[in-house]
């Protein structure tokens, strides 16, 4: 496990707090009246404007970075000297050059040993567990770490909720029931990683809005036991490792 991995959620809260120590200390200060124009609010979007960039990058999506860069020039327009060009032109701009850049560099299907774990599949988003469904394992973090190990040999359903945290659900003492799992995941503002045995296969049905699924290790399956992962990622991540 890796304690270290980079992670542009702890960028982008890091950043907030960092200019938030030093507007307190520029305010203190007295430096802070040369530079009214720009507001506590103001700062706040900047640095959510520069994470949007980022992950763009990191997740070579040209519609967060050129968006995050339309945003930063809209609020910063008259210090730049572009007050003539209205908002809308530059998201009209920035959306036509997304569209365009899109369709000339797609972004790449990632394989692992063979397999491709991020399918389109038609049935993306949340996953509603009935009663029928069996057993659901639930866990909760907010504004904190949760650890679990899942340990039960008729793994069925998991249900996993993190907002503004950081969660790690161990799967490699698990047995799925009958082939077939489903785990449904809600994280907003928050880091989530699976740690999931190599002989499993995966499905990716998960929407992300402005957030990233990855996947991490290599697999070695032949296409059972199954585990669907279902749910929304919202500014936050996801990693899937294979162990």
């Amino acid at each position: 496990m890796n304690q270290n991995k980079f992670s542009f959620n702890k960028l982008f809260w890091g950043m907030l707090f960092i200019a938030g120590a030093a507007y307190l200390l520029a305010d203190r200060l007295g430096y802070w009246s040369q530079v009214r124009s720009v507001t506590v609010v103001g700062i706040f979007f900047t640095i959510f404007f520069i994470w949007m960039v980022l992950q763009g990058f990191y997740q070579k999506n040209f519609f967060l970075i050129l968006f995050g860069i339309s945003f930063i020039a809209i609020q910063y327009r008259h210090p730049l000297g572009i007050a003539v060009v209205t908002p809308w032109t530059l998201l009209s701009a920035a959306l036509l050059a997304s569209i365009g850049l899109t369709i000339i560099f797609p972004q790449k299907k990632r394989f692992y040993n063979g397999h491709m774990n991020n399918f389109e599949f038609a049935d993306k988003g949340e996953k509603v567990f009935e009663e029928q469904d069996g057993e659901v394992l639930h866990y909760k973090s907010s504004f904190g770490e949760c650890v679990r190990y899942i340990n039960t040999d008729s793994l069925v359903n998991v249900q996993l909720e993190n907002s503004f945290g950081e969660m790690k659900i161990f799967f490699d003492n698990a047995v799925i029931k009958n082939g077939v799992a489903d785990v449904n995941i809600s994280n907003s503002f928050g880091e989530t990683t699976l740690y999931i045995p190599k002989t499993w296969n995966v499905e990716n049905h998960v929407k992300c809005s402005f957030a990233n699924l990855s996947f991490e290790g290599n697999q070695n399956t032949q296409g059972c036991p199954t585990l669907r992962i279902y749910g929304s990622i919202t500014f936050g991540e996801v990693t899937v490792v294979f162990i």
